[in-house]
């Protein structure tokens, strides 16, 4: 699908600039930019996923080992 888009000068010279850097088209620097939008505004899925790794305890005193205590059991 095509589609045009107006930038900035200063957008437009940044832009070109990073391509023959990276001996890359605009066109697909555009590309990367908008994949990467899309994927930090994708819906996230909702559940245990979405939590997990982001809390702990900051004290471990009383906390029984869980393979100890299932292994006690």
């Amino acid at each position: 699908m095509r589609m045009q888009i107006e930038l900035t000068e200063e957008a437009y010279r940044k832009l070109r600039q990073v391509a023959l850097d990276e001996h890359r088209s605009m066109a697909d620097c555009i590309r990367e930019g908008i994949s990467l939008f899309l994927r930090r505004h994708r819906k996230k899925k909702s559940g245990l996923s979405d939590i997990a790794g982001k809390f702990h305890s900051s004290t471990y005193d009383g906390v029984k080992s869980h393979d100890r205590w299932w292994a006690d059991t």
